[in-house]
């Protein structure tokens, strides 16, 4: 059965409206980038995404790098980019007010922090012990996409309450910054082995080694903390992040 002539001619011109674009500042290259608004599907992917455990904490943030990648069209911005992206987008779609912790924060507080938190992140890191080598690099949305694509495939994960689910999501973290492993002339190519694989390696890592590895995740996570943060309230980027239900 064929589409009527006049459904596809309005979702035709629908399509148009994603042509109007919004000016995002990004900090890390100090310039504002175009971007395509959020249509309601996007916004029902993300709602939809989170409301299955552990599997639906990764298929949210695969389904929000999805959605800043399509309407970007740009396949090199770095997990660090991701958040002037969701606050912008999520500000211009619904509007600046936002409840987290029973707190209604005022988006345009967060855009603000933008531009006066200095973006300082280093972008690589090498550590070291004895001849092993841990090489260390901020990855891209489509990069991160990889390793939260595979985890879902690769990885059995179970409900988020067990152990094995919260370590499922700990080492997920972990190993999407390891860019590869040395050992003299021996050499790892992470992106080029499978999930399970790379748990492997990187479990039976020196624990010695950690707290530098820890240190550089650290510091990312620190200035998009502070970047979210307004007066006292940190806000949650979440799927009631994109719900505006709860805001009186």
């Amino acid at each position: 059965m064929h589409m009527s002539k006049s459904v596809s001619g309005f979702l035709e011109k629908l399509g148009e409206l994603s042509e109007n674009k919004i000016a995002i500042y990004v900090p890390s290259i100090k310039k504002a980038v175009d971007t395509s608004p959020l249509t309601l599907k996007q916004q029902k992917d993300l709602i939809s995404s989170a409301l299955d455990g552990v599997k639906g904490a990764i298929n949210f943030n695969k389904t929000l790098n999805e959605i800043i990648i399509k309407n970007t069209e740009l396949k090199n911005l770095k997990i660090y980019d991701k958040l002037p992206f969701v606050i912008s987008l999520r500000k211009e779609s619904l509007g600046n007010k936002i409840k987290s912790d029973d707190e209604v924060v005022d988006l345009d507080e967060v855009v603000k922090n933008f531009k006066s938190i200095p973006f300082k992140l280093k972008e690589e890191k090498v550590v070291s012990l004895k001849t092993l080598k841990v090489h260390l690099r901020i990855p891209t949305l489509t990069e991160e996409n990889v390793v939260l694509a595979k985890g879902e495939q690769d990885v059995v994960i179970t409900d988020e309450s067990t152990q094995k689910g919260v370590g499922t999501l700990y080492m997920l973290e972990i190993i999407k910054y390891i860019d590869k492993l040395t050992m003299g002339e021996d050499e790892v190519d992470m992106s080029q082995i499978k999930i399970n694989d790379r748990i492997k390696l990187v479990e039976q890592l020196p624990l010695a080694m950690y707290n530098e590895i820890a240190k550089f995740i650290e510091a990312i996570n620190v200035y998009l903390r502070d970047v979210l943060t307004v007066g006292d309230t940190v806000v949650s980027i979440d799927a009631e992040f994109f719900d505006t239900s709860d805001v009186e």
